[in-house]
């Protein structure tokens, strides 16, 4: 895989204003206007319109027929209310953004959510979840995809950093974490500047594409 050189054209390019900026900001404040997950109504229009604009949508499933809005009022908004996954993301709450003394924290909240996705739909949504849980706590979750994780095996290399694995960590993501962490330290020792996980995912846009 051919290595990229990070510049410092990325970093004021990641930081720079973007026609995508409203669309994302509505997300955020839907999340930050609703962020629990007692009403299936608020469930639903989340997990609806998070899906959708980052075709991550979970009704994408195995053996799944045609779309069918019944399955996200009777089976995904239930089974996320049901859930902790409000006590999950309270304890991670306090955290400013991931650090090596934290990750394993937030990787947990990931991991659960994901799996609980998985018993819905019988996939790994490692996508959907990371941006589910970003616009609920944008400083802390960074952006997964398969373009994300292409563009950053082209910047750094995988970490040499080590974490307590627990068994509902999932490995994919924590690695894509790591990695993560140790670019977003990168460009502040390189470039004395500190990019938040929208940022560096601008950053790794530009370079897929």
């Amino acid at each position: 895989m051919k290595h990229v050189k990070l510049t410092k054209h990325h970093v004021n390019k990641a930081q720079k204003k973007s026609r995508w900026d409203l669309g994302n900001k509505i997300l955020y404040d839907m999340c930050s206007n609703y962020p629990y997950h007692k009403s299936i109504e608020q469930i639903v229009a989340k997990m609806w319109l998070i899906g959708r604009a980052y075709a991550a949508a979970i009704e994408r499933r195995k053996k799944a027929k045609e779309y069918n809005e019944t399955f996200y009022t009777d089976v995904v908004g239930p089974a996320i209310k049901k859930s902790g996954i409000d006590q999950w993301i309270e304890e991670i709450s306090t955290f400013r953004f991931p650090t090596l003394n934290n990750i394993e924290n937030i990787l947990t909240v990931h991991g659960s959510l994901m799996n609980l996705i998985k018993e819905i739909t019988r996939m790994e949504k490692r996508s959907l979840t990371s941006k589910y849980l970003h616009f609920h706590k944008p400083n802390l979750f960074f952006i997964y995809d398969s373009r994300a994780m292409e563009s950053i095996r082209k910047l750094i290399p995988p970490s040499k950093n080590k974490f307590n694995i627990r068994p509902n960590i999932d490995m994919e993501y924590a690695k894509f974490c790591l990695r993560s962490i140790d670019l977003r330290e990168e460009i502040k020792e390189k470039f004395n500047t500190y990019l938040t996980p929208r940022e560096l995912d601008n950053i790794l846009l530009s370079i897929s594409d």
